[in-house]
């Protein structure tokens, strides 16, 4: 039989006699207490058990015998592709060795880190899945050794094999503010298939220069909220560098999907943190695109991939400078098109509007060619930037895809000159930025008060890499 308590757990605890007043003794209101009441306190611990083996576990698993692990090979995670294609994920694609490893942290809401083990010592792999509103591609597929095939429903009996349990915190948050944060912005429209949700985040499980990537690009998103993750992230970054230059310094022609997949999730990095890498990450975009077209190889991942290469180059090269802008901008803008003509597939109902953003980036890169070749005065373009402006006023700031026109309304302010040109568009941008949170805005508005400054002595296009070498996309 239990001891029976006599007055309040408090006054126990304190070692003083209670007077037992009821509900609360007065003992524990004059000292500022929140008085527990008498009777019997019940505690629950969060495992299973308080102590022994199965100490703070959930489910009592019982590490196999060697002859059992002899005899059951463990299953293998398949990851299943746009394409129909299979893959396991403990066989990683590539021979990443990136010195920033995640694969060994756990964050926790602290933003501290600690390991996340088995008790064999081997890494849990991520299973949640994070696919969104995806219907092409189950981002985690439930595998079942037992009937050895994926199951959408997941109507297989089988239990799900303890190598399917959950990696840790920092992959579930960080790949999930990745896919639901990042992911819808960098698409025009965010919905039945969006490659870097559907591809990218498969692919970070295979390969761990991807994964990392996926991880420092989050990271730098949430360390406006969590400053702690910055330090973090930056390393990550450096890591990735390092990586990357020493791959594409021993192979001249690298054959490398996750080196090319890594570098366009870090140059997604800069329009999150405004820096100013463009020009440093975008020739190492240029090199291994073209190592990577050049077989003439033919794939989902390929095609997303160049298709996030084109619009990349139509969007930056006219930051880069005069030269690389023009001939970008005056050869054939529409061949960078697939990024936005691929989202009417997927989004026939919004077609109109994706016509509105072609019009108004067609529009934009004319007034950019105009400033650079002829550099007319500036009430001569005020007619283009009129004409822009009520295209613009017909696309309401809360219409999904709005955000693709962050580069046509940086354009089009740095070309105003009338106020109410520039209020209107950086109004546009500020709208943007409320949405996105993504910091290559408030820099794009800062450079823009130092191209109208001397709008009357220098062409803004040619000031532009001088001032603002940050990306705008």
């Amino acid at each position: 039989m239990p001891r029976e308590l006599v007055g309040c757990h408090n006054c126990s605890q304190r070692r003083i006699k209670c007077d037992q007043t009821r509900p609360r003794c007065n003992k524990c209101l004059r000292k500022g207490l929140e008085c527990p009441g008498y009777g019997i306190r019940y505690r629950f611990n969060d495992g299973i058990a308080s102590r022994g083996k199965f100490t703070g576990r959930t489910v009592p698993i019982d590490k196999p015998s060697f002859a059992q692990r002899q005899q059951e090979p463990p299953a293998a995670p398949v990851l299943l592709w746009p394409d129909g294609t299979t893959t396991s994920i403990l066989e990683p694609c590539g021979s990443a060795s990136v010195p920033w490893d995640f694969d060994h942290t756990e964050m926790r809401s602290d933003g501290n880190f600690t390991q996340v083990l088995t008790e064999e010592g081997e890494h849990l792999p991520l299973t949640e899945s994070f696919a969104g509103d995806s219907t092409v591609l189950m981002l985690s597929p439930t595998v079942f050794p037992a009937c050895g095939s994926i199951h959408n429903d997941g109507a297989c009996s089988s239990d799900i094999p303890t190598s399917l349990q959950l990696i840790g915190p920092q992959y579930r948050e960080l790949f999930a503010h990745f896919s639901s944060t990042i992911a819808p912005v960098m698409v025009v429209l965010d919905g039945k298939f969006n490659g870097y949700r559907d591809l990218i985040l498969p692919l970070a499980f295979e390969d761990q220069l991807v994964r990392s990537a996926v991880c420092v690009v989050a990271m730098y998103h949430l360390a406006y909220q969590r400053p702690e993750l910055k330090y973090r992230a930056e390393a990550g970054f450096q890591s990735l560098i390092s990586e990357l230059r020493l791959r594409t310094s021993t192979q001249a022609d690298l054959v490398d999907i996750a080196a090319w997949t890594t570098i366009i999730i870090l140059l997604t990095g800069e329009t999150i943190t405004g820096d100013t890498n463009l020009p440093y990450l975008f020739k190492i975009l240029l090199h291994l695109a073209d190592a990577n077209t050049r077989d003439g190889r033919d794939s989902v991942m390929h095609a997303f991939l160049t298709e996030q290469t084109r619009m990349m180059t139509l969007f930056a090269q006219p930051l880069l400078g005069e030269s690389s802008g023009t001939l970008t901008l005056s050869a054939r803008p529409t061949a960078y098109f697939d990024f936005i003509s691929n989202a009417a597939i997927f989004h026939p109902m919004l077609a109109p509007q994706i016509g509105m953003y072609k019009s108004a980036i067609h529009m934009a890169c004319n007034i950019y060619l105009k400033r650079v070749t002829s550099g007319p005065p500036h009430c001569e373009t005020v007619t283009d930037l009129e004409r822009l402006k009520r295209l613009c006023e017909r696309i309401h700031p809360a219409t999904p895809g709005h955000h693709t026109l962050v580069w046509v309304y940086f354009i089009a302010a740095a070309e105003s000159s009338t106020l109410k040109h520039r209020d209107f568009f950086t109004m546009r941008l500020q709208e943007v930025f409320s949405r996105t949170r993504f910091h290559n805005i408030p820099t794009a508005l800062a450079a823009l008060q130092e191209f109208w400054k001397v709008q009357s002595e220098r062409r803004w296009t040619e000031i532009l890499p001088e001032v603002m070498p940050v990306f705008i996309i």
